[in-house]
This record gives structure tokens, sequence and C-alpha cells, in this order.
């Protein structure tokens, strides 16, 4: 049986199949179609030669959330809250910035104010009752909802500490299902058990907003597949790297927000476990954006809080930074006369002016057509062919506005500034957290990531590059290896004291509990093969936000708890205060299925031999650089830069200085000649 994974990006939508029985991996792209995307999975599975009564196991990521938050299309929500809250997602986080500043417009509010209603309830800290829930009240503000008829599309349930009990906002829940059934609805204690009111509030209204887009989206994906054959059931990537099953995805949609790029992080920690390279930083750069992640140890950076488009999102996810910085990113001049890249992107309609689908402003993709790394006799990831004079038409239109002299040097400046943006972005992520990227290896990857590959490394002066196999596919390869994943929070509040530990003994066997029936709700039949990690959100007392403290076992001391939570303060921030009184907030446990094998050692495919030597432009002029086909290379083979390596999918430009080596799974590992 067939495993299928499928990555929708701005400008390509990537397949992946995987035949466990015979180790066969096959990589497919089809340009994106945004107004309708499930046609562009399934032209991308029919290039794949796929049987749909043969696919066992069929993994999708989806940008259907961030693109719906990006483009503030959501249905209109309601929101009910505690009385004396009513203003909370207005006021927001109290920014001085954005309080005092004369030119910063506030974004735009998540819920009008006529559309948020208050009703008497209230919790305690512990969760106790204080006030009662006022049913009347509650009766109230549904009729009052339901005046606005089609102008309401969902209702957002959101008490203060709800986090704790939420008895309140399920039976709220049920009279509106009673009143309203076809209104999307969501509690707060539902999508993010959490502390901290603005961003579960937030973040809980956003959930309601992108509820119908992602059931539609996932019932038309599902149908097309169905008729076409397929008969399993599909599963979808989130964003804290695991796959869940399509009706937990319904249920909590905002965990898909970074869905795509989890993957890629996903398969990046996969492949460097298997090729020896634990510590990692990913670079994903397609058409429209690049990604970056840190992972150390065989693990991604994690985190319970990010921003989308202005507003927060505190589910649980991999810590990734993102930049508009891709393979179709515009290349313009502001006010200034300074050269930019992005964030705008050209996509996949018209896309870059090399596409010949009626762009006109020159992109990234454009300067690396111009300056040799692209070759006009093969087809942009076997779809696309490249028009090398619209490139040079459009580049050097820009270059005469800006008083460059040649449509190259231009070029090669637009690469050069694409490579600091994303190096920037790393060193957000390594030097400012406290890791030195020349501890690391560099894994690029997407359809244009490999292609800054040496470039990159060169400027954070790291040693070593591993260009895995698919590079331009490795989002939809991480769906494929991605296990099952669910992540549950229990708030505590505790001093860190002994007192504390048997309590957080039984907050975690109350989870443990929790994450078994998902596991097993989700088609695991042995859960001896579930793997359960534990981890504590502690502060020191004052402090708002918690760090994230893994723990193998909980510890027999307290001594023991704050010498742990020491070695992460310490790893993250680079010193630990000499004094210090802790908190526990919240037990977290992650619980994960079996680990989905896939062989990557196997053939990498036929091509033809095709030139061995081109031409480059560089700070040095026009050099000649070898070329070699991929699908040709053997383990154990290697080659001195300059070199490009070209496949399917991506293209590796390694710099000179820098030796390209094949190891025995298949993979490129570059590391500076010596």
């Amino acid at each position: 049986m067939l495993w299928v994974g499928v990555d929708i990006g701005g400008t390509f939508t990537d397949v992946i199949g995987y035949d466990p029985a015979s180790g066969r991996l096959l990589a497919a792209k089809s340009l994106s179609t945004p107004a309708s995307p499930v046609r562009a999975v399934l032209e991308g599975i029919a290039k794949l030669g796929a049987d749909y009564a043969e696919i066992g196991r069929f993994v999708h990521g989806t940008t259907r959330v961030t693109n719906a938050l990006l483009e503030n299309s959501g249905v209109p929500v309601a929101l009910i809250t505690t009385r004396g809250f009513r203003d909370v997602t207005e006021m927001a986080r109290g920014h001085r910035r954005r309080l005092y500043s004369v030119k910063e417009t506030a974004p735009e509010r998540l819920v009008p104010r006529v559309r948020r209603f208050e009703v008497e309830e209230r919790l305690q800290a512990d969760g106790s009752v204080l006030r009662p829930l006022d049913e009347a009240g509650v009766e109230a503000a549904i009729e009052s909802i339901a005046s606005f008829g089609e102008g309401v599309g969902g209702v957002a349930i959101c008490f203060l500490h709800s986090y704790r009990n939420p008895v309140h906002e399920n039976r709220v829940a049920e009279l509106v299902r009673k009143r309203l059934p076809k209104l999307a609805l969501s509690t707060s204690a539902e999508v993010v058990p959490e502390i901290g009111e603005y961003e579960r509030f937030a973040t809980t209204v956003q959930n309601v907003a992108v509820k119908p887009i992602v059931d539609a989206y996932l019932a038309e994906l599902q149908g097309a597949l169905k008729q076409s054959g397929f008969a399993g059931e599909l599963s979808i990537m989130t964003s804290g790297g695991g796959v869940v099953s399509a009706n937990d995805a319904r249920r909590v949609p905002m965990q898909l927000a970074l869905s795509g790029p989890a993957g890629g992080v996903a398969a990046s920690a996969y492949v460097g476990g298997l090729a020896g390279f634990p510590n990692l930083i990913t670079c994903d750069m397609g058409g429209t954006s690049a990604d970056v992640c840190l992972i150390k140890g065989g693990q991604p950076a994690m985190t319970n809080l990010s921003d989308i488009a202005g507003y927060p999102n505190k589910t649980f996810q991999i810590e990734i930074k993102t930049i508009g910085a891709g393979g179709g990113s515009l290349a313009w001049v502001d006010v200034g006369g300074e050269l930019c890249i992005g964030p705008q992107s050209a996509g996949s309609t018209p896309g870059p002016a090399c596409y010949g689908r009626g762009g006109t402003q020159p992109t990234t993709t454009d300067a690396h057509l111009i300056v040799g790394h692209l070759d006009t006799s093969e087809r942009l990831g076997g779809e696309v062919g490249l028009d090398l004079e619209a490139a040079r038409r459009a580049m050097q239109a820009l270059a005469d506005r800006i008083g460059i002299a040649s449509a190259e040097e231009l070029a090669l400046g637009v690469i050069r500034l694409a490579v600091a943006k994303m190096t920037s972005a790393i060193k957000e992520i390594s030097i400012a957290r406290g890791h030195d990227p020349r501890d690391f290896t560099l894994l690029p990857f997407g359809g244009a990531g490999p292609m800054h590959a040496t470039a990159l490394a060169d400027e954070l002066g790291m040693e070593a590059v591993l260009v895995p196999r698919v590079p331009g596919n490795l989002s939809a390869l991480g769906f494929v290896t991605a296990r099952a994943r669910h992540d549950l929070v229990r708030i505590v509040m505790l001093r860190a004291n002994d007192a504390a530990l048997p309590e957080v003994t039984r907050a975690f066997e109350v989870l443990a509990g929790e994450a078994r029936e998902r596991l097993a709700a989700g088609g695991l039949k042995n859960l001896s093969e579930a793997e359960l990690s534990l981890s504590l959100g502690m502060r020191i007392r004052g402090q708002t936000y918690e760090l994230l403290v893994p723990l193998a076992a909980v510890p027999a001391t307290a001594a023991e708890l704050a010498q742990r939570f020491r070695e992460a303060y310490e790893a993250r921030y680079a010193y630990v205060p000499s004094q210090i009184d802790l908190e526990i907030v919240s037990c977290r446990i992650t619980a994960l299925g079996p680990v989905q094998k896939v062989d990557l050692a196997g053939s990498s495919g036929t091509a033809e031999a095709g030139a061995i030597e081109t031409n480059i432009y560089t700070r040095d002029g026009w050099v000649r650089a070898a070329v070699r086909q991929r699908a040709l290379l053997e383990p154990g083979d290697a080659v001195d830069g300059p070199v490009i390596v070209r496949e399917s999918g991506a293209t590796t430009v390694v710099g000179a200085g820098w030796r390209v080596t094949v190891d025995k799974l298949r993979n490129l590992v570059i590391r500076k000649a010596k």
C-alpha cells in the first residue's frame, strides 16, 4: 500500500509517494491552484501514477488556516464572555508601542463590540465557582446573536479561568448548539486550556472564524479522494509536527496554522537523525516565503505562542520563523531608492517573469536563472519552462531605474539580499536564543532553498550543509514520516516545592490516560507502541511567561526540579538569576504514535547525463562550474565546488571552497574543502 503526502505551497503543490514494501520513493509537483486547491492535489497524484485504491495512508498539510487569517476571510464571530471582560480582545496586550505611536495603526478588531456579549458568571483562579452561571442572561445573549442572521457565522465562548473548570463554557455551548445548531462553535477550554486571557480569547475567536473554511475544504478534499477510489482515512499535519485525524483538525483548525512548514521540520529531524546530524538549522525556501527552525538533539524548538497577522496563536507548535523571501519574491525599490526583496510574491499566477505567464517584475528565481544557476533546457519542477530573455528584460528594467549597469550585477545583488534576509532570520532563532550556528549543520530545502546552501553557510560561518533527498518535496515527505501526535496541557499553578510534586504526578497520570484515549480513537490498536514525553511550564515568580522544562519523569525532590529549570533557562537565555523562587504553571504531555519508517537509501532514479560544465556569474565575474545530475550520483561520489547539482524539483548551488560528497542515504553532505 502506498503512503502519500501532499503539501500545498504558494507556487507549487508537492506530492510524495512511498511504497514501504519496495522502498520506492516517488516525487511530483504541480502548479498550485489557489481558486481550487484540490485540483492541484489531484493533478500531483496523477503525476505519481498512483492507483487511489492502493493508497493506504494519505497525509495532507494545508495553508487554508494561515491564508484565511492573513486575508481576514473567516466568518464573522460573536463572543460570549464573563461580565467585565467584554473588551479583552480589543485592549489586547496594551503594548506601549501601539498606545503612544502616532504612526502605527492597531490591527482590525477581532470581534466588533456590538457582537461581544457579557453574561453573569465567575470562576476563581482555582476553578471553584464564585458566581453561578446566569442561564437567563445566556439565553438573552443567544437571542441577540440570532438577530444578526447571516451576519454571524460562529460563536466563541471565553470565560475567565475556564482552563481550570470548563463547566460554564460547556453549558453555554449546549445552549448555543440547541438554539443555533448551524453556527461554528468553540470554547476556550477546548482550544487553549491555558492562562492568558487575551491570548486564549483571541486564539479561540480565530479558531471559530476559520472553522467553516477548513471544514468545507476538508469535505471537498475527502469527497474528491473518495470519488477517485481512496477508501482510507485522511490525516492532517499539525503545527506541532505530528498528524491528527481530519475530525480532530476540524475541531481545532488553529493547530494547522504552520501545517506545511512543520512537515519540513519533521522530515529534517528524521533525515538528520538517520544521517548522524542531530543538531540542525533548517531553511525551507519555497515560492512565497522562507521558514527557518532550530533542531537540537533531534528535537525542534517548541513554543505555545506565536503571532499571525498581528494576532496571537497560543496552540502548541514548532517554533518556526517565517520571512517573505521565496523564489517568487518580487525585487523592488523603496521610496529611498533601496533595493528590497518581498514580502510580495509573484506566486504561481502569473509567477516570476521567466515563467512566461505574464509576470513583468523580477524575482529571486529570475535572478538565479540570469546568473546561470538554472537551466533553460529543463522545466522547473518538471512543470514550467524557463524564459531567460523575459527574466533579463524584467531585471534590466529594474537595473536601469537604480543605475546598475547589467542585469547580471543586479541579479547577484538580489540573491545576496535574499541570503541576508535569511541570515538575519537564522540569527534570531540561534544567536538570540544562546546558540552558536557554527555548532549546527545547515539543512536547506524547498524548491529554492538548496540554491542558497553554501552562500548561507558562508554568511553564518557554518562548516557543514546537508541537502536531503527530494529537497523540493521535503515537507510532503515529512507528512509521510510524521507520527500521530496529541499535545495535552493542564494548568496547576503550584509553588515549586516538595509538597507540589504529588499533585504534579497526579496531573500527569490524568493527562496520560486522556492521551492514550486519543491515540486509540485515532486508530492505534497497541497502546504499548505509544510514546509519552513530559514537560512542565515553569517560571520565576513575578514573570509573565513560562519556560518549557522537559522531563524524563517527575523528579523526586524540588531541588532536582529547580536544577532542571536552571539548565533549561540557561540553555535559552545564556544565564540564570542567582536567586530564584519558582512556580509550576502547567503540566504538558506529548503523546506520539509509532515511528513511520521510510527507507531513504534506495535508487535515485534515472537521468540523462546532460552538460558537465556551465558558466555562472559570481562576484569575480563569469566562471566555469561543474554540473552534476543528482540521479546519477552514487554513495561515495565527491566533487569540488563550484558545482551545480540538478534534480527534479530543486537545484543545489555549491560555491568555491566547498566539497560535496554523497552519503549512504544519498544525501548531499557539503563541507568546507581542506
